[in-house]
């Protein structure tokens, strides 16, 4: 079992398959599964890829792909994901492209992640995933986490609680954060949030360059 800070050992629960895409910006139609694929299409257009390329470099038949891009199916996670670093982009970009964008988000215009089957929501804080950093929100319902299993990225990142209290799992180790509590996690290493209690947390997330 992994070692712990305060806590006793999170345990790994059934990979989430399904993902709901939501956005309520006045600048454009709430996603779902064919706004998702025609950001799909956009970026892959944008790079000259005929179907066959892309479907071989994320591990998907092409007519998997063809059904995402046209809307007929939900992209998975793993897949949106796969398909995101092909492409070397956030998975926020097939929400919001890569048109110019202000500067100002209000609280309910934000874009929105939700996964019901693991009880959390990410919303994009920043305007954009322009730049050098994007920041955003994770809502974690009661016994909530962010990943079936702890995973890496190639970026920094720094995590903030908000409100409630999670324990962070980082490369083995357990870090129990509560309200005002903040952690640094260093690019590749294994990470991911879990909300133990019978309350929601929120959890500020800056994540530099932007890998979500």
């Amino acid at each position: 079992m992994p070692a712990t800070e305060g806590g006793s050992p999170v345990a790994s629960e059934p990979t989430i398959e399904r993902a709901e895409f939501r956005a309520d910006a006045v600048d454009g139609p709430i996603p779902d599964a064919a706004s998702i694929g025609a950001g799909i299409r956009r970026e892959r257009l944008r790079r000259r890829l005929t179907l066959a390329q892309l479907a071989e470099q994320v591990n998907l038949t092409v007519s998997a792909l063809s059904q995402m891009e046209r809307g007929a199916s939900d992209p998975s996670i793993n897949s949106l994901r796969r398909i995101a670093q092909a492409f070397g982009v956030p998975m926020f970009q097939f929400l919001i492209g890569s048109a110019p964008r202000g500067i100002v988000v209000r609280r309910d215009k934000r874009r929105r992640l939700t996964f019901p089957n693991r009880k959390l929501e990410y919303e994009l804080v920043s305007a954009d995933t322009a730049g050098e950093f994007e920041v955003l929100s994770l809502v974690l319902a009661p016994h909530g986490t962010s990943a079936s299993a702890a995973g890496s990225h190639k970026s920094e990142e720094c995590s903030i609680v908000l409100r409630g209290a999670v324990t962070a799992e980082v490369a083995g180790q357990l870090y129990e954060l509560g309200e005002g509590d903040s952690i640094k996690i260093h690019r590749e290493l294994p990470h991911r949030m879990v909300n133990r209690s019978s309350i929601e947390a929120e959890v500020l997330i800056i994540i530099s360059p932007p890998t979500f």
